[in-house]
């Protein structure tokens, strides 16, 4: 009986603990939208500096009924010369408008391009917003994100962005380039669902750092979810804790500590540890688990096109747990955790620097900002416009999981052109993250992420200019030397001997030596055999997201046109067509597959290079050469 009873206690208190009170509709405290007339007077409450908020005198102009179906604005006039002076501003999402001393509604709704003197904004009325916080005050603990990029298209496939095509085939030197990366960047967010709508107010997004390449990579991002992205100090403002009461900034820190990733609007209504605020939504999720952070206002940027604050955050406040379009609604108290990433560089003058910072927890962001904070820092500490040697050391750990065999990814490799250096790290770190968290077969959260760089401020690359052999037939068994001419940046050619030995069961005739580099050669072999990269648990995953050559080697490869077979991940090689045809049933599809040709023999040779370009050269086998 004792037990029984400890039992309940138990699980009363466990409930007591994750349940809230909803916020109820009060008449005497809000005012409903059928009170709401045409010349009505009200007072607004945002914070135009710091953390003071102000107030600020407006006019009802008019009531638009199913402006989106199910939401309804109250167009309003701002007439304060405070809030004149900018206009309705990015960031002022959720400021809320009260009318005869009752709140009507929040901020949410402001054109683009208003001619001067006018000041126009929407608002949502409040009683939709009571709505969001009565579909569950609870946070999602089962809760990853949405999915918001394409990676099944057919250049999100590659693992690293990099597509070879055909054009391996032809005769000399390799005449199709890998397609760059942003180009396949684009491509993967094609079909990302868009929250924007021309009147909605954008979120404001903070970032250390906007130069070129950060905009340009991160812009379609920004664009399709309708964030800003606004260049402000990572550490926030002068203040480190704000209050948590009406009119205040409130935010999630997509990305806190030495690097911070800010996105905030404005808190609505507070009841008891529950909030409302925003007016839409942030992403539209529905029911979620997202961290909160109180904020300090800087200034509010005035702008013709339309304004916004540019804030900082301040402490973590709580939880967000619902994400629709009249409001977000949150718990005042804790908030989920973040991921850890630990960053050492060792920065061309020979100085150790430590930094760290964590990301959200989340299946889109999580990849993308875990490696942008590190492409951000190498801006920060190096450059982001210069050349540059970079040897790379990343180790993603995961938590652990009964279905998993290795919980570490580690990935060494050295990078060097003219540009950012911190651009192979984030390509490193976020395609591995990014389908990890998009697998189909078992949620499996990253613990931690490790960085080790070394960076020289002068750039070693090379480009393979031509291949030769001492002659052009050979008996299986015997040993290929090849003379690689390089060209390295600024430097005299020079040469390096490889070799390579053919198998000794290989068929007399015709056989392609491919020396190509490293993202190159792992294109053309996804390309050549597709099924040696499918993967059908989440082991074979993460054995496939550890695949990958040194950029400093050439990698040389005997190759034949013959089609070869996969089955079950398998690679088979001279099969004859009958035997084949029936591994290859016509009854099943997905086990087994042709390869576009077939791979005799892999052999690797190491550079003091970065090495670029690929070529090819065709010989003999012949059991009867001298």
């Amino acid at each position: 009986m004792k037990k029984t009873l400890l039992c309940a206690l138990v699980i009363f208190c466990l409930a007591a603990y994750y349940s809230y009170a909803q916020i109820e509709w009060d008449a005497e405290k809000f005012m409903p939208l059928s009170e709401v007339k045409q010349g009505m007077k009200g007072k607004g409450y945002t914070v135009f500096f710091g953390t003071t908020v102000e107030e600020f005198e407006c006019e009802v102009v008019s009531v638009e009924y199913n402006f989106i179906p199910g939401w309804h604005v109250v167009w309003m006039e701002g007439l304060s010369d405070n809030f004149k002076r900018t206009g309705v501003a990015g960031g002022m999402s959720g400021s809320p408008i009260y009318i005869d001393g009752r709140l009507m509604g929040a901020i949410s709704l402001g054109f683009f391009n208003q001619r001067e003197h006018s000041n126009g904004f929407g608002v949502t009325p409040f009683e939709l917003m009571v709505k969001v916080a009565q579909r569950g005050m609870e946070p999602n603990l089962s809760y990853e994100g949405a999915q918001l990029f394409n990676l099944d298209s057919a250049a999100a496939t590659q693992e690293y962005g990099l597509d070879v095509g055909q054009s391996l085939l032809r005769d000399g030197q390799v005449a199709q380039a890998p397609r760059a990366f942003d180009e396949m960047w684009l491509d993967s967010i094609a079909d990302m669902p868009s929250q924007v709508r021309p009147a909605q107010l954008s979120i404001p997004v903070t970032l250390p750092t906007l130069n070129s390449e950060v905009i340009r990579f991160i812009k379609p991002v920004f664009d399709k979810l309708n964030f800003t992205p606004v260049q402000a100090a990572g550490g926030g403002g002068p203040v480190k804790e704000s209050p948590v009461e009406e009119g205040q900034i409130v935010g999630t820190e997509f990305v806190r500590g030495d690097v911070s990733f800010f996105g905030y609007g404005t808190i609505t209504h507070v009841d008891g540890n529950e909030l409302l605020a925003y007016g839409h939504s942030a992403l539209a999720e529905g029911n979620v688990n997202i961290p909160l952070s109180g904020g300090y206002v800087h200034f509010i940027f005035p702008s013709r096109s339309r304004s916004f604050k540019v804030a900082g955050p301040t402490q973590p406040i709580g939880t967000l747990v619902q994400d629709r379009d009249p409001a977000i609604a949150g718990i005042i108290g804790k908030h989920p955790s973040y991921i850890p990433v630990n960053v050492n560089v060792q920065t061309a003058d020979g100085k150790q620097h430590q930094k760290s910072y964590e990301v959200i927890r989340h299946r889109s962001f999580s990849p993308i900002y875990t490696g942008m904070g590190a492409w951000m820092l190498m801006d920060t500490l190096e450059f982001y416009l210069g050349d540059y040697t970079l040897n790379m050391g990343a180790t993603i750990t995961l938590k652990e999981h009964p279905d998993l065999e290795k919980r570490e990814l580690v990935y060494k490799n050295i990078f060097s052109s003219r540009g950012s250096p911190g651009f192979g790290i984030m390509q490193t770190l976020m395609m591995p993250m990014l389908q990890l968290s998009l697998n189909q077969y078992t949620s499996v959260p990253v613990e931690n992420v490790t960085i080790d760089v070394n960076i020289e401020d002068k750039r070693r690359t090379a480009r393979i200019q031509s291949l030769q052999m001492d002659k052009l037939r050979y008996r299986p068994g015997d040993t290929v030397e090849v003379e690689i001419t390089l060209q390295p940046y600024f430097e005299n050619p020079i040469v390096q001997t490889g070799t390579i030995t053919i198998p000794k069961d290989v068929p007399d005739g015709l056989v392609t030596l491919l020396a190509t580099n490293a993202s190159f050669h792992e294109s053309w072999q996804r390309n050549r055999a597709p099924l040696n990269f499918r993967h059908k648990n989440i082991n074979q995953l993460v054995e496939l997201l550890q695949r990958g050559e040194n950029n400093s080697d050439i990698i040389m490869e005997l190759f034949v046109p013959q089609p070869g077979l996969t089955v079950q991940g398998e690679e088979f090689a001279h099969l004859p067509p009958s035997v084949m045809s029936v591994m290859n049933t016509a009854k099943q599809i997905g086990n087994s597959g042709y390869t576009m040709g077939t791979t005799l023999h892999i052999d690797k040779m190491s550079t003091d290079y970065v090495v670029y370009g690929s070529g090819m050269i065709r010989f003999v086998v012949d059991r009867n050469a001298e």
